[in-house]
């Protein structure tokens, strides 16, 4: 197993990872850089550039390797502007004088830019890439990525999954799946959020914004049916097996917004393969915390509060659990009709310390759009 883990720029965190010979990696970035990255700008730590470098070094002591989430879904068109592209060619020169081992990219064009200038960096095709089909696949490893990471939906397409693994033996790239992120499957927000992560970690991008307003409406899709969390595309310790067995051994860790004790306990649960608390203890879970904090602050509908009691028991999925996404085509089966994760729900998540009762669940909110201006510095202030 190899870890590629979040780095908040905690030199505590480095020296909990070290006692972990899985973590190969971790990554990161500044708070608001020239092309942007994956995550917004007001989440992530404001980090000077002594600090940055002096990390890495550490990082570099304990054998591991850093890699630089330049990873923004869109340059704005700048990518005519020979000075913008004389700019970022000069960021990158400067991040791998500071010790970046590789970097994390999304738009082919920055791809092709740092390989034609640092041919032996390594370089992961982000998951903002959004790749989920063996020919995207390829066409990316033709731009000259040494690391493919699949979009999250990819999670349990293991006759994908298994196509892709057999590509990466054949053609020497490695296949990198995302353990822990809470994102929908099939997220009609998902391109939106990844486009206003990237123009609000931009330095002259969105500035006066805090908080991500699709992270509301996927909110609302979970308040409104609780079996979503089921439906996400995460991955319990216990279950790596699997895709190690088809030969997928290369796992992320999300959380670079995350304090040092939550990501050390989740590299500790994926390293031993095992947890036997609440599964939302492993994943980013914004709908949940993020989000019902955001809808306080601006005195939003008080439904989402429930959000905060939901639990999901991780000893209580059935072994083998997800042997029925082997065969089962989630892409082509309708989610009402299959109602396979419905009834995991059941099994594993209380709200309030009660069962979850999926005919009982009776809360239906509207998408709250109107509360989208308040998220801005000149509407209520966080």
């Amino acid at each position: 197993m190899k870890l590629v883990v979040a780095t908040n720029f905690d030199d505590s965190l480095l020296e909990g990872l070290k006692k972990y010979p899985e973590v190969k990696y971790i990554f990161g970035s500044f708070k608001r850089t020239i092309t942007g990255h994956g995550r917004a700008g007001f989440i992530v730590p404001d980090i000077k550039e002594e600090q940055f470098k002096n990390h890495i070094s550490k990082a570099h002591s304990y054998g591991i390797k850093f890699l630089y989430t330049m990873n923004t879904n869109t340059l704005l068109g700048k990518e005519y502007d020979a000075e913008f592209i004389g700019k970022v060619m000069k960021e990158i020169d400067k991040l791998v004088s500071l010790g970046v081992n590789g970097f994390i990219i999304a738009v082919p064009f920055l791809i092709r830019l740092i390989r034609s200038e640092y041919p032996d960096l390594e370089v992961s095709a982000s998951s903002f890439s959004r790749i989920r089909n063996v020919r995207e696949v390829e066409e990316y490893v033709n731009l000259g990525v040494n690391t493919v990471i699949m979009h999250e939906d990819a999670n349990r397409d293991f006759k994908l999954l298994r196509e892709v693994a057999s590509l990466s033996k054949t053609n020497k790239f490695d296949v990198e799946l995302i353990l822990n992120n809470s994102c929908l499957y099939g997220c009609p927000f998902r391109l939106t959020h990844d486009g206003i992560s990237s123009v609000t970690s931009m330095v002259n991008g969105v500035n006066d914004v805090w908080f991500e307003y699709p992270v509301l409406l996927c909110a609302t899709d979970v308040l409104n049916d609780p079996a979503n969390l089921i439906r996400s595309r995460w991955i319990r310790p216990e279950d790596i097996k699997y895709y190690e067995e088809i030969g997928i051994s290369r796992f992320k860790i999300a959380g670079r917004n995350k304090k040092t004790g939550w990501i050390l306990n989740v590299v500790k649960a994926f390293a031993e393969r095992r947890y036997e608390g609440d599964l939302l203890d492993l994943v980013s879970y914004p709908q949940g915390r993020a989000a019902t904090k955001a809808i306080q602050i601006v005195n939003g509908p008080s439904s989402y509060s429930v959000l905060t009691k939901v639990k999901i028991e991780n000893t209580k999925f059935p072994e083998g659990w997800i042997k029925f996404f082997f065969t089962n085509d989630c892409d082509t089966r309708s989610c009402k009709e299959c109602k396979y994760c419905d009834i995991i729900a059941e099994r594993v998540i209380t709200i309030n310390g009660e069962p979850f009762k999926t005919d009982k669940w009776n809360i239906r909110q509207p998408y709250p759009i109107n509360l989208i201006p308040k998220f801005k510095e000149n509407g209520i202030k966080k």
